[in-house]
């Protein structure tokens, strides 16, 4: 079979103009198609007198577009003219939009968008009655909207009960299904609707199988990868590359010159691969892995990231806070009330959706859902490994929820080219702004100390640690259970 480009269409329904590849499995004895891009866009035929496009594989009842099969079997040989909804709910043919043949493509990430569909049947997310017994699960207060703590909680459960598999639970990759749901697949809030939960289970599949390839490529497990890493990466993949080509190639992902590509700009590359045809801004949060929140901003208005910054930041704000927290670290009551907040269910473990839930209703100022992963993460990693905050885990937790949003804060003031990685004039520029009085010869020292591999540069992990240690060395003593 081959692929069929659909195109013409503007204003309303534009999204129907893509190319759609061939699916192994037929559809009312029909063969049918997908999109490449990474969304739930089908073309099929109705079982009556149409071909049409719509969101799922149905009897066409509710589409997007469609035409008559003039007992056709491809959609590519009808007379048309396709008929197409109009701005005020109107349907008129569209004499602009065409469908052509094209071939199918053998590109290695176009060929991992196409197996998702037949994993996604594999685990019930394709039919209807299964999508809603799922969302019913999800949703279960019952109120048509669900936010990224309860996704996050509903993947963990899901994975932890075998019904999906490990490499799902992927808080990188849920970030950005989550973010590509809500500004591109959906209507650009901070919560995904029940009519967007299809994409958003399509979106954790895709963005879940990148990473585990960017983890491939990023041999050096700092999760950046360089043109070296790159070139062997993409070689054990099957698309081998001359030093030349890998070169090349690296250039057109690392945007700003910096020598490594995060999994954000990695991201951006592949769907450039997927879908070449696609404006700049088809996934506004992936243009620039550094400088994501400009471009959604940009392209979404300031709406769109207040899940990241929800309240102006500036030094008083923090200092205030550390004042406080830092009072809290040394009464043990404090502690117990806090921590009972946040464990409203009394098991004396609290789940990521627990605490980013505590975080957005406690303290807005450190509701930045980035550095949030991060403290939960080192959290259990020193803890015993689980994916579970314990209670003599809080006070550690806090700590670094509250210093690892205000080292994010400090790199984006800081970083002179905002690739959140400090030479030494940004270290120390760093240490001015949060307040630290220190000789350029005590500096220089504190810079080596932290800069263990003596590369001249300090990466945001290595000054968290850092920033933690000396800021708060009690949020690293147990609490009193």
């Amino acid at each position: 079979m081959t692929a069929i480009r659909l195109s013409g269409r503007d204003g309303r329904h534009s999204l129907i103009n893509d190319v759609y590849e061939p699916l192994q499995n037929k559809h009312n004895k029909k063969p049918c198609w997908v999109a490449r891009s990474v969304a739930p866009r089908y073309l099929f035929h109705s079982g009556k007198s149409r071909w049409v496009i719509s969101k799922r594989l149905d009897d066409g009842t509710k589409c997007w577009a469609y035409v008559a099969d003039d007992k056709m079997d491809d959609p590519s040989k009808c007379h048309g003219p396709w008929q197409c909804c109009d701005d005020d709910g109107q349907w008129r043919p569209d004499p602009k939009v065409s469908a052509v043949q094209v071939p199918a493509t053998n590109d290695k990430f176009v060929q991992l968008r196409m197996s998702l569909e037949q994993e996604m049947v594999t685990y019930g997310l394709i039919e209807p009655d299964d999508l809603k017994a799922l969302w019913k699960r999800l949703d279960y207060n019952g109120n048509n909207i669900v936010s990224l703590a309860e996704i996050d909680k509903m993947v963990v459960e899901l994975v932890a009960g075998g019904i999906w598999p490990a490499w799902l639970n992927s808080k990188p990759a849920l970030m950005r299904a989550y973010k590509k749901t809500i500004l591109k697949d959906g209507d650009g809030d901070d919560w995904v609707e029940k009519k967007e939960f299809h994409a958003l289970l399509l979106n954790i599949f895709w963005f879940a199988k990148l990473w585990q390839i960017y983890q491939i490529l990023d041999s050096g497990a700092d999760r950046r990868i360089d043109v070296g890493e790159f070139q062997s990466g993409m070689s054990s993949l099957g698309l081998s590359l001359s030093p030349d080509e890998a070169k090349q190639e690296f250039r057109t992902i690392d945007t700003n010159g910096g020598g490594q590509v995060l999994f954000v700009e990695f991201c951006a590359y592949v769907r450039g691969r997927v879908n070449p045809d696609a404006h700049a801004e088809f996934d506004a949060d992936i243009v620039s892995g550094e400088q994501c929140g400009r471009n959604i901003r940009a392209k979404h208005g300031h709406a769109a990231t207040r899940d990241l910054v929800v309240m102006r930041k500036t030094n008083a704000t923090f200092d205030e806070l550390e004042k406080k927290i830092k009072g809290y670290m040394r009464e043990n009551s404090k502690l117990k009330e806090m921590w009972s907040s946040m464990d409203f269910n009394g098991n004396n473990i609290v789940s990521l959706a627990e605490i980013d839930k505590w975080v957005v209703e406690q303290y807005p100022l450190l509701n930045h859902k980035p550095a949030l992963m991060r403290a939960y993460k080192r959290t259990i990693k020193e803890g015993n490994g689980d994916d579970w905050v314990q209670k003599k885990e809080f006070k550690a937790l806090l700590g670094a929820l509250f210093y690892f949003n205000k080292v994010f804060w400090l790199f984006n003031e800081s970083s002179e080219d905002g690739d959140r990685r400090l030479t030494y004039s940004e270290f120390k520029k760093c240490l001015a702004i949060a307040g630290a009085q220190m000789s350029d010869t005590e500096a220089r020292r504190e810079f080596q100390t932290i800069d263990r591999n003596g590369g001249g540069i300090i990466l945001f992990d290595e000054f968290c640690h850092y920033f933690t240690m000396k800021s708060c060395p009690e949020a690293f003593q147990g609490m009193v259970v």
